[in-house]
């Protein structure tokens, strides 16, 4: 395999700075890039312009809900892992092909814990996928040539 693991890059957004920096303290001592913001716009250019290994939003904010961003995320950046944070788990659930695009809900107030280990095994998964992605174009080129 010719890929290099690289530190993991993790997105959060919330509307609440005080959510923002709890999910900081949170992810302090784990071995990713956390960028926060307030912006779901803000979210989405980050997304365009770097690999982001995993985004956590918030679903109620004004202006794009998170399962709003979330669908687009899964559209621009499909191996991108996809969290979201609510408050009102029932309303969020009934999101029409919310389990299509999104690989964890959790409730507010989250256990740390917990959260820091579904995100391991959330980038455990996708590093995973993108292994056996890498040995299925290797093979399909090695019988092209």
């Amino acid at each position: 395999m010719n890929r290099v693991i690289e530190r993991h890059c993790v997105v959060c957004v919330d509307d609440e700075p005080a959510i923002l920096a709890a999910l900081r303290r949170s992810l302090r001592l784990e071995p990713y890039d956390v960028l926060t913001t307030e912006s779901p716009e803000d979210a989405l250019r980050w997304i365009s312009t770097r690999d982001v290994s995993l985004i956590i939003t918030d679903q109620r904010m004004p202006g794009m809900q998170g399962t709003e961003l979330l669908e687009e995320v899964s559209r621009s950046s499909p191996s991108t892992a996809r969290i979201i944070l609510t408050a009102y788990p029932g309303a969020a659930y009934s999101t029409p092909g919310l389990r299509r695009w999104l690989e964890c809900m959790i409730s507010k107030p989250w256990d740390s814990g917990m959260l820091r280990r579904t995100i391991r095994h959330l980038l455990w998964e996708r590093e995973m996928d993108l292994a056996q992605e890498e040995t299925v174009n290797e093979e399909r080129d090695a019988i092209e040539d």
